[in-house]
């Protein structure tokens, strides 16, 4: 996967992996591709963006609806007018949860983060 998109924030940030449940978890990688299937309503777009197959973004997708036991990402079959893909509210709560999450944690290890950024320039 790319990385993170460039922005002006910090150069050292916490970007956590949170295992939920026995079957899924989330990190950074299946964050950013949500968002993407979020922004593009398309499952083959998102992965395009983020330099992934298909096939890897839909396993990813798969993933977390099987360990999750309700989908996070609802697709609209192809034709004529094309297909498309859609966060639930499942996968809605679970970027907003995650962006919050790792907020709060980069607010708390403010200075501990500030120190590391020092040592790398």
């Amino acid at each position: 996967m790319k990385p993170p998109r460039k922005s002006a924030g910090p150069v050292v940030i916490v970007r956590p992996r949170i295992q939920l449940g026995e079957a899924a978890a989330i990190g950074p990688g299946k964050i950013e591709l949500l968002r993407a299937i979020g922004e593009l309503q398309s499952i083959s777009a998102a992965a395009k963006s983020l330099g992934l197959t298909y096939k890897r973004a839909w396993l990813l997708v798969d993933t977390l609806n099987q360990g999750l036991g309700r989908p996070v990402v609802e697709t609209a079959k192809g034709g004529k007018g094309g297909g498309g893909a859609c966060l639930t509210d499942l996968g809605v709560q679970l970027v907003q949860r995650y962006d919050a999450l790792e907020a709060r944690i980069n607010k708390a290890a403010g200075k501990e983060l500030m120190a590391l950024e020092s040592l790398i320039g």
